[in-house]
C-alpha cells in the first residue's frame, strides 16, 4: 500500500508540472481543469491496481467512469464539469484505496490473531502431552514396584515350602514317690512319792506305724 501510495504521489507531481508547462501566459481555468483530471486518472490507476474486494469493485468502477466524463468535459472545453467529475473521480478512488488497506489491516490482525490463537493452543496441547507423559511414567514405574513385591513373596513362599519342617516337641514326665517312717515319739512319765521326792522316767512310746509318701511329678520338653 505505501508502494501505491508513493506512486500515486509521483504520477499526480508529474501530471501537475505537465499541466503547468502548458502553453499559456498564465494558469487558467482549463489548465486547472488538465491538472484535476491528471491527477484523477493517476489515483483511478493506483486504484484499480489494488485488490477488488467488498466495496471496492463499485469505487473503481465508478471512479473510472467519473474520470472518463471528466476528460470528455476537458475535450469539449467544459471546464468546470471537468474539474467537479476529476474531483469526484479522485475521491472515488480515494475511498476505494483507503477501504482495501483497512480490509488489509484486518486480515493481518486476524491472521495474527489466529496465528497466537494457535501457537497457544500448541503449547497448551504440548503441556498436556507432558503431563500424560509424566502419569504413564509414574504408572509404569508404580507396576514394576508391583511386580518386583511380587517376585519377592513368591520367592520367600518359595524358600518357606522348600524349608524342613521341625518336629513336634517330646513331654517327658517323670513321676517320683518318697515314703518316710514316723519318727517313735518320747513320753515323759513324772510320779509323786510320799516324801515329796520326784523322779522322772522317760519312757519310749511305740513307733507309729504311718508312713508319709511324697510325689513329684517333673515334666521336661525335649525336642527330637
Amino acid at each position: 500500500m505505501r508502494h501505491y501510495k508513493m506512486m500515486l504521489n509521483a504520477t499526480i507531481a508529474t501530471a501537475m508540472m505537465l499541466g503547468a508547462a502548458s502553453p499559456g501566459v498564465a494558469r487558467g481555468k482549463m489548465d486547472r481543469a488538465r491538472e484535476a483530471v491528471a491527477a484523477a486518472r493517476a489515483k483511478v490507476d493506483a486504484a484499480a491496481k489494488i485488490g477488488a474486494t467488498g466495496e471496492v469493485p463499485r469505487l473503481q468502477a465508478e471512479a473510472a467512469a467519473a474520470l472518463r466524463t471528466a476528460e470528455e468535459d476537458v475535450a469539449s472545453s467544459r471546464k468546470d464539469e471537468a474539474i467537479a467529475q476529476a474531483n469526484r473521480a479522485s475521491q472515488l478512488a480515494d475511498t476505494a484505496i483507503g477501504i482495501s488497506e483497512r480490509n488489509r489491516s484486518a486480515a493481518a490482525n486476524v491472521n495474527t490473531a489466529v496465528a497466537v490463537d494457535a501457537q497457544q493452543q500448541a503449547a497448551a496441547a504440548n503441556a498436556q502431552a507432558q503431563a500424560a507423559t509424566a502419569q504413564a511414567d509414574d504408572a509404569n514405574a508404580r507396576a514394576a514396584a508391583a511386580e518386583q513385591a511380587a517376585r519377592a513373596a513368591q520367592a520367600d513362599a518359595a524358600a518357606a515350602r522348600a524349608a524342613p519342617v521341625a518336629a513336634a516337641p517330646t513331654t517327658i514326665v517323670t513321676t517320683e514317690t518318697t515314703k518316710t517312717a514316723a519318727v517313735p515319739a518320747t513320753r515323759t512319765v513324772v510320779k509323786t512319792q510320799p516324801r515329796v521326792v520326784k523322779k522322772t522316767v522317760r519312757r519310749s512310746a511305740p513307733a507309729r506305724a504311718a508312713t508319709t509318701e511324697k510325689t513329684t511329678t517333673t515334666v521336661t520338653t525335649a525336642p527330637n
